[in-house]
């Protein structure tokens, strides 16, 4: 018996080599790599569906061409052979490693098929690599080889995918990993996944004319900083700002700037660089507080971009995460709209953690600190440019339509799971007479501005308004057919020592109140809130049976525990 042993058990490795965590849009990038890394203009990318015998669909092949330089008889011979590379190790090229293309396949799919050549007079060379029959040799105790290429035609299913030229064809069939469920909802969101992650990592390549299509769809670049021009960015937003129903409404641009760029900065680290940017997404992105996940917000991705920073070698992003603790006082949601990007060197790969797989790259030690240590001192500045921001647009946003208007909004939402009132409903043309009341209340004596502000108002369940009457009384209520209006008095003690105050503290850009004034101000809300509810209580025992308001007030909690739930971050 022979005292040596396999160091690979060939079979069991190959197969384990299949969970190597690749995501498919990272897996398809690691073939893209190789086409730009062989001077290639063109790269398409096609997923193929179909439905396996229960009947569910799923892709079952993909492909990737490019007309980049192709491989010779010898270097095709090894393209499948994990560990084989012409740029092992270099310092130069995006990759290095020899495994990338080849683990990729092996997470997805069963099979690769590799076609190439070197000119359009050339024939296309065929290699292939199929892990059951690499199995069954080593089962078999034989080992698992790659044949050597030889002529032969591509399907002519994926002919329309061919060069004129030289060029590469990488084909993944026995797709095994794919059904619909798995990875997406569905093929058409698997899809539109591949196409956001790669219009994101080669955005440098796209900007600077190579194409890359995913099934006939040529990619946009994503700026994740809003600095290239002519992105998805800048489409999404020229599209939704063409609209005539969107408010707020901002000028149709062919590009969209950074509010502010308030980072472009080289770094020395180690005899190498780097270099950190930091932007603060365009106004049009921006807008108002509570808008960073609306449907334009996801389309523009701003909520996966909260805390996330892009790293980027060699003009290729291979990470895009949150990294713990490297932002100062931790991730808040105005960092959505914060851009930052980290270019460094293969020069810092070992301080930057990049291994065979592209993912999981974050900075270490000595370059982590030089990192955190410069995003502390412009973190808090982009921050406040955004409350600033905010502030403008809370601003503009009361003196035309009103100091509650954002909190109503947010209520007409909530309004719809809430009980709806039973009972006897005062009369329309009565109505009329109240809204045109409350809108001279306001304000508004002109014929064309009443009518814009009725029109505003009119799909309001609630409708809140700080005015000037006389009296004791604080709040003013009046019950509509489908309507409840609320009067605040704006003379009124409560709103003048408390309400006002809260507000201007609200309304303020962040850093610019005082710990003092704030401090005075929230004890002071806590000593008028106290009072609000021993008021309440002394006016429900002034009535000669107190008892009768008990079903009110369980009311009155039950719909302030709802609301609270569903309305928040309006203002």
């Amino acid at each position: 018996m022979s005292n040596r042993i396999p160091v690979i058990l060939t079979g069991q490795a190959l197969r384990s080599l299949r969970d190597s965590g690749y995501s498919l849009s990272a897996a398809i990038a690691e073939v893209v790599d190789n086409s730009l890394e062989a001077q290639a203009n063109c790269i398409k990318v096609r997923l193929d569906d179909g439905q396996d015998r229960r009947g569910k669909k799923h892709v079952h092949r993909i492909a990737i061409s490019d007309d980049g330089t192709g491989m010779g008889h010898d270097i095709l011979h090894h393209y499948p052979q994990i560990g084989f590379s012409t740029r092992y190790m270099s310092t130069t090229t995006i990759g290095k490693y020899g495994v990338g293309a080849k683990l990729a396949a092996l997470n997805y799919s069963e099979r690769l098929d590799v076609w190439s050549r070197t000119a359009a007079d050339q024939p296309w060379l065929h290699v292939y690599f199929d892990l059951n029959e690499a199995e069954a040799a080593a089962d078999s105790g034989k080992n698992a080889e790659i044949e050597a290429p030889n002529e032969l035609a591509v399907p002519s299913e994926l002919a329309d995918l061919l060069p004129e030229g030289a060029g590469t064809l990488v084909v993944w069939s026995k797709v095994d990993r794919l059904e619909e469920g798995r990875h997406a909802q569905d093929v058409n969101s698997l899809r539109v996944e591949i196409e956001k992650e790669l219009s994101r990592i080669f955005r440098y390549f796209l900007d600077g004319g190579i194409e890359i299509s995913v099934n006939n769809r040529k990619l946009l670049p994503h700026d994740p900083l809003f600095m290239m021009r002519n992105t998805w960015g800048d489409a999404v937003l020229k599209k939704h700002y063409g609209r005539k129903d969107v408010e707020p409404k901002f000028d149709v641009q062919d590009h969209y700037e950074p509010s502010k760029v308030f980072a472009d900065e080289k770094l020395r680290f180690g005899g190498s660089q780097i270099r950190l940017r930091l932007t603060v997404y365009p106004p049009e992105v921006v807008r108002s507080r509570g808008k960073g996940g609306d449907d334009l917000a996801i389309q523009l991705r701003a909520p996966e971009n909260e805390g996330s920073l892009s790293f980027v070698r060699l003009e290729r992003e291979i990470n895009y995460t949150n990294v713990p603790r490297i932002l100062p006082t931790g991730v808040q949601p105005s960092d959505r709209f914060i851009g930052i990007e980290v270019q460094f060197t293969p020069e810092l790969d070992d301080y930057m953690g990049v291994r065979n797989v592209k993912r999981g790259v974050e900075p270490h030690g000595d370059l982590r600190a030089l990192i955190r240590d410069h995003l502390k001192k412009w973190i808090p500045q982009a921050r406040e440019e955004i409350q600033n921001q905010w502030g403008e647009a809370s601003k503009k946003s009361k003196e035309a339509e009103g100091e509650h208007s954002g909190i109503l909004e947010a209520v007409k939402k909530a309004d719809r799971t809430l009980p709806k009132r039973k009972g006897p409903r005062p009369a329309p043309d009565r109505d009329k007479e109240i809204l045109d009341k409350l809108a001279e209340d306001v304000g508004y004596d002109k014929p064309d501005e009443k009518d814009d502000y009725l029109s505003r108002i009119s799909e309001l369940p609630f409708i809140v308004e700080t005015v000037d009457f006389p009296g004791m009384s604080f709040i003013d209520i009046q019950h509509l057919s489908h309507q409840i209006i609320v009067r605040l008095n704006l003379r009124h003690p409560f709103y003048q020592e408390l309400w006002q105050p809260i507000r201007s503290i609200a309304d303020a850009p962040a850093g610019s109140v005082s710990g003092d004034e704030a401090t005075h101000t929230a004890r002071r809300t806590m000593e008028a809130l106290t009072l609000l509810i021993i008021a309440y209580a002394k006016a429900e025992s002034m009535d000669p049976e107190p008892a009768k308001f008990v079903e009110l007030r369980d009311d009155w909690g039950k719909f302030l525990r709802s609301l609270m739930g569903k309305v928040k971050d309006v203002l």
